[in-house]
């Protein structure tokens, strides 16, 4: 009776654990998604609403998906105060704070961490064009999630039982 219990724990932990690894690969999928969507409405309005960043900002504050939202929302706050700090520094520590769990690579995260940085060109066309390449990149990567998540998905999950029934097998 026992035996039999361990084995469904031990079956049932493996299977969940994989499980988990499938969810964080599809919550990376829905953050490049977001990064994405975040990446162009920045160049919409910068090319076509000729608006500053902390204007983009307030935009993103209302139109942005959780946690983005909260960290646009921080940066308007914390440029209206007048600190002497500068936007593109806000950014980045709010941005930063944002994706601190967020399942995403290094170069992922630096992708919209230093994207105001791009931003300091006084000529709207070569900020447009800078944002530009940064889509590129989150849309190629992006492209590139979705087309591996599906066999990703399956080999998590046969290894994950595979390991609950070797497990099993050794426990006994």
């Amino acid at each position: 009776m026992f035996k039999a219990v361990g084995v469904i724990c031990i079956l049932a932990g493996c299977v969940g654990y994989g499980a988990n690894r499938v969810e964080r690969e599809r919550s990376r999928i829905a953050h490049l998604k977001e990064l994405l969507s975040i990446v162009r409405r920045i160049q919409d309005e910068i090319s076509y609403g000729k608006h500053t960043l902390p204007e983009i900002c307030m935009i993103l504050a209302e139109c942005s998906k959780m946690p983005y939202r909260t960290a646009f929302r921080q940066i308007c706050e914390q440029a209206g105060r007048g600190d002497g700090i500068s936007v593109a520094r806000i950014w980045a520590e709010q941005i930063g704070q944002c994706q601190r769990e967020a399942p995403l690579s290094q170069e992922e995260k630096k992708i919209l961490q230093d994207l105001p940085q791009d931003l300091g060109m006084q000529e709207e066309k070569l900020q447009a064009k800078s944002v530009g390449r940064c889509e590129e990149l989150l849309a190629r990567n992006c492209r590139k999630a979705e087309e591996a998540y599906e066999n990703k998905a399956k080999m998590i999950f046969s290894v994950s039982v595979l390991t609950g029934v070797f497990l099993t097998i050794l426990l006994l």
